[in-house]
């Protein structure tokens, strides 16, 4: 397994957030340390970025890739960076490192996640070659009544309003929470999607599947991670 993250300079809504101080360590770092018995690819538009990276000596796993001018902004998706790199439009990189076989298994993560373990995404690794699927996405399982808004009104999702169940008996949604992808680079090339045609579903909670989106989520962050020093000190 081969793990694959884009870091932007900036963000949209959290100025800066990949940068911010964690704890001791800008939060990108919280992320590729923990990372270290495997090979990381970060795509970055940052140089500062990239010079930190390469002048750290505890990030030697890390490969980084300087994104191309056309694939910079908020609008790019992740998949045409995905698509970027598994093509090896890259440059400027030590190509024993970067080479991906057709067969390889590609992790997309996000250091906005940074309690996402390891464990969890080896033993995520595992259930992909367990199964016969074609990728495995990080999920958040839901059993509540769900309504969606139609140009006519409310609907019901799962349930039936005229006839109450429990939740508990209602059919379960799936819902993707980013915490990670998981692809053969074969059928990202076939497909164009890090989703494939038969992919399985891996239930992350929290806060492993927190991930930094507003400001109100970073504060958020700085709680859950003095709790977890916490609970580790004691």
């Amino acid at each position: 397994m081969k793990f694959f993250i884009p870091i932007k300079n900036e963000s949209q809504r959290v100025p800066g957030k990949n940068f911010r101080q964690l704890g001791v360590l800008p939060l990108y770092k919280h992320t590729l340390y923990k990372l270290k018995n495997y090979i990381v690819f970060v795509d970055t538009d940052s140089d500062e970025l990239i010079d930190d990276i390469r002048t750290d000596s505890n990030l030697k796993h890390v490969v980084t890739l300087k994104r191309p001018e056309y694939l910079c902004g908020n609008e790019v998706s992740v998949n045409k960076l995905i698509n970027n790199f598994v093509q090896g439009q890259w440059r400027g990189c030590n190509e024993s490192a970067t080479v991906i076989d057709s067969n390889d298994v590609i992790c997309q993560i996000h250091v906005t996640s940074p309690f996402l373990r390891v464990e969890t995404l080896e033993k995520a690794y595992q259930f992909f070659q367990d199964t016969d699927c074609d990728s495995v996405v990080s999920c958040n399982l839901i059993n509540s009544r769900l309504w969606r808004k139609e140009q006519y009104g409310y609907c019901p999702v799962n349930h039936n309003p005229l006839k109450l169940e429990q939740t508990q008996s209602l059919p379960t949604l799936y819902e993707e929470n980013s915490a990670f992808y998981m692809f053969k680079k074969h059928v990202f090339t076939t497909i164009q999607n890090r989703v494939g045609k038969n992919p399985s579903f891996y239930k992350v909670d929290h806060p492993e599947n927190f991930d930094i989106d507003t400001e109100d989520n970073w504060r958020e962050c700085l709680k859950i991670n003095e709790t977890l020093l916490l609970d580790e000190k004691n």
